[in-house]
């Protein structure tokens, strides 16, 4: 997820707190010190408690995509002065295991908790699309949400590309794992179920 930065005509600067609410990340501005859950789109504590965040969109792409389609981009040095890998994925072991780390609170078994899903809320709807669903037949797949047409492109090598509406404008979505999507969703629905 991408957001703005300007809230109220003001220009916030923003950090990782390191605290969890519904085992999700959350964020901090620098200015407050309020703190934001990119989730729910606001902030949650502190004196800018229930400000929204303007959302960006944005897209989710491999290193592969991106560097055929701009072949000339530079990439940021790993050379940072600390003794750190940073080719090794310090969360990998999370990823395999199946298990929540950190509560939530109860998880539906529509999926499994940890599979990845493509969030989408319109106008307070919500659906979860499973990414493994998604990848099994690429090409667009066409769904109704609210009354609004989702399209979600699914390339051949099973990258998400695109999501749009009937008229090609983007849909604000997000990759989430299951859990983390239906508890900030209560309500979702489950393409495919």
């Amino acid at each position: 997820m991408v957001y703005s930065r300007n809230i109220d005509g003001q220009t916030y600067t923003f950090g990782v707190s390191g605290r969890l609410y519904k085992s999700n990340v959350l964020f901090y501005d620098h200015q407050t010190e309020s703190l934001w859950s990119q989730l729910m789109h606001k902030a949650i504590a502190g004196p800018m408690v229930n400000k929204k965040l303007d959302r960006i969109s944005s897209r989710r792409t491999s290193w592969k995509s991106w560097r055929k389609k701009h072949p000339q981009t530079l990439v940021l040095s790993t050379d940072t002065g600390y003794m750190r890998d940073y080719s090794r994925d310090p969360y990998e072991g999370y990823y395999r295991v199946g298990r929540i780390w950190f509560p939530v609170g109860k998880v539906r078994k529509d999926l499994s908790p940890k599979e990845m899903v493509i969030g989408v809320e319109i106008n307070g709807r919500a659906r979860a699309y499973p990414v493994s669903l998604l990848q099994k037949s690429p090409g667009i797949l066409k769904d109704t949400l609210n009354g609004t047409t989702v399209l979600i492109e699914v390339q051949e090598d099973g990258e998400i590309s695109k999501v749009s509406d009937g008229q090609g404008n983007p849909i604000h979505h997000v990759f989430s794992y299951w859990f983390a999507w239906q508890a900030f969703n209560a309500d979702t629905s489950v393409y495919g179920k």
